[in-house]
């Protein structure tokens, strides 16, 4: 059940966690620095990413990716905290920190954004952003990293 498979088999998941305090959570879950996942997480507390995520990120509370931590998707939070790198659509309904060592790349939508010295960004931000939240539609049809094609005018 737990087996090392030293990486040879990676295979896609969904992943849901909730918790019963409607956003604050019980804990956090964490994804470790080794850990890879492909597939969609819906977290219902807070949520911090040392290890790898390729797929969209719904999380009703905190993201936090870690200095080693890479997500490559569409993510919508509550709060969120980057330290390492980020690729895809982010929407954050209320504080964005971009910490100095962050890199993200994509569309940033937020209610309010500090960004550190230091911390790189590629692409667009919307600040403040009082808008909807992700749709299916914006996930692929919007997203350059889903059809490949990059920013047209």
């Amino acid at each position: 059940m737990f087996g090392n498979n030293n990486g040879k088999d990676s295979k896609s998941t969904e992943s849901t966690s909730s918790s019963n305090s409607g956003g604050s959570g019980g804990g956090v879950n964490t994804i470790d620095v080794n850990t890879k996942i492909k597939g969609n997480i819906t977290a219902g507390g807070n949520i911090r990413i040392d290890g790898t995520l390729v797929g969209n990120l719904k999380c009703e509370a905190l993201l936090v990716i870690g200095p080693k931590g890479y997500i490559e998707g569409d993510v919508e939070c509550v709060k969120a905290i980057i330290e390492g790198k980020f690729q895809g659509n982010l929407v954050v309904k209320d504080d964005l920190t971009l910490q100095a060592t962050s890199q993200v790349s994509g569309d940033v939508k937020a209610t309010k954004m500090a960004v550190l010295g230091g911390a790189q960004i590629n692409g667009t931000c919307t600040v403040p952003f009082s808008g909807t939240a992700i749709t299916k539609a914006t996930m692929t049809a919007d997203n350059p990293l889903k059809n490949k094609t990059g920013a047209t005018s």
